[in-house]
């Protein structure tokens, strides 16, 4: 379970911003909320803004720690860090930009945090929570030297393991040190970062956990409650080797990645079935996926991936949940986060989207709402929430938010000759 996400100076972020998921002390909606001791958590947060705002520039800082991570713990070699900091003001690169996570996994606390230029690591700690109080497990500072707690003085025997553009985490973790364990693994598998949509990716986990049978009933009751009328569906898997015309998927590969891609790789081929009445009949027909509309496709890429996060209890990040989809689908989409029959295991969702009928506070409470705005003359963006504002219970904030009340709205100067 996510709590706070805090970075500065990623991309459009040029100041410390702090993105939560911890409630504030607003009382509606508590059936919404993920009760953990003494705090309360939200399982849903919907982000709002204008065109180049940095919605999408906030989800990029959660996938960059997301990649580093992974490149940390995969590449043996590498001479750069691939960071994107804020670049209007003189000697851009020489300002690191800072990280810092914290959440909650197997029910415990864990805080880490790092600072990073394009050619080094500088500052790097992680902090467990055993009580009330933090307890640092190590501290990396300047780069090349570190402090550890006593009781894991293991980790010191792997100082000539530090390298100047890779995450020392992921070391520790190598080395079966299990505080750092579960901060890698809820790195990069909790947080289920969804880029771009991807069938024979979101399918692949389904087959290869045997869970077809039971993802099928849970993505039926989806279509059917969406009203798409699809009553049935297969799915054909192949081998890319043997497919006829795989040349076409691997032109633009070498060799070698050619036969590890011919391999690995299965692709999908998925068959809906549609109840049609003709005449006094009721009569099945069947179309190919890329027969489906473009909302169903959608569908499609997102179940397996709502199946995974329900039953496992992720946290999900998406840009543009509303990309195809109707309102109400969207609204839907919400709804099953929220609704503890479904969201048994408080699977969480991040999301940002231009689908402004979910500015309801009949849905969703002040704090699951939140707003991207860029200074345009600074070029920085800033993150901020609903609840910042003194508004009403029953305010309409929807009609509040396209009258400007709380920013982050593109500002239309009027339309322009031809």
């Amino acid at each position: 379970m996510l709590i706070d996400f805090k970075f500065k100076n990623f991309m459009s972020y040029r100041d410390e911003t702090l993105f939560t998921m911890e409630a504030n002390v607003d009382n509606s909606h508590v059936d919404n909320l993920i009760q953990n001791e003494n705090k309360r958590y939200s399982k849903v947060r919907v982000m709002y803004g204008a065109n180049a705002s940095g919605k999408s520039s906030f989800i990029k800082a959660l996938d960059f720690v997301n990649q580093f991570v992974f490149i940390s713990n995969v590449v043996l070699n590498t001479n750069q860090i691939r960071i994107v900091p804020y670049r209007f003001r003189d000697n851009y690169l020489n300002y690191p930009s800072e990280f810092c996570i914290d959440f909650v996994k197997n029910g415990k606390r864990y805080r880490y945090s790092f600072s990073c230029k394009r050619d080094m690591v500088i500052n790097e700690r992680l902090d467990v929570f055993y009580s009330a109080k933090p307890t640092n497990i190590f501290d990396r500072y300047d780069t090349e030297h570190f402090k550890v707690n006593k009781n894991f003085i293991n980790i010191k025997t792997l100082e000539d393991k530090l390298d100047p553009y890779k995450l020392f985490l992921t070391t520790v973790a190598s080395k079966q040190i299990d505080v750092a364990k579960q901060v890698v693994e809820f790195l990069l598998n909790d947080l289920f970062i969804l880029r771009s949509p991807d069938i024979n990716f979101n399918f692949k986990f389904i087959f290869d956990n045997n869970d077809f049978e039971d993802f099928k009933r849970f993505c039926l009751k989806i279509l059917g409650n969406a009203d798409i009328n699809i009553t049935d569906f297969d799915i054909e898997v192949k081998a890319l080797k043997d497919l006829d015309n795989a040349d076409n998927f691997l032109r633009l590969y070498n060799e070698q990645t050619k036969s590890e891609l011919l391999r690995n790789t299965s692709i999908f081929n998925i068959r809906t079935l549609h109840k049609i009445k003709n005449g006094d009949k009721d009569e099945a027909y069947e179309l190919n996926m890329k027969q489906e509309s473009l909302g169903t496709q959608q569908l499609f890429n997102l179940a397996p991936i709502l199946y995974y996060v329900f039953r496992n209890g992720k946290t999900l990040i998406v840009d543009e949940l509303d990309k195809s989809l109707h309102p109400l689908l969207v609204q839907y989409i919400i709804k099953m986060f929220l609704d503890k029959d479904i969201n048994t295991k408080n699977a969480q969702l991040i999301c940002n989207t231009f689908d402004t009928n979910l500015l309801d506070l009949d849905l969703l409470r002040r704090d699951e709402i939140w707003f991207t705005e860029k200074d345009f003359k600074t070029g920085v963006s800033e993150l901020y929430s609903l609840s910042d504002f003194s508004i009403r219970k029953n305010e309409n904030v929807n009609k509040g938010y396209m009258l400007g009340r709380y920013g982050a709205i593109p500002f239309i100067k009027g339309v322009f000759d031809v």
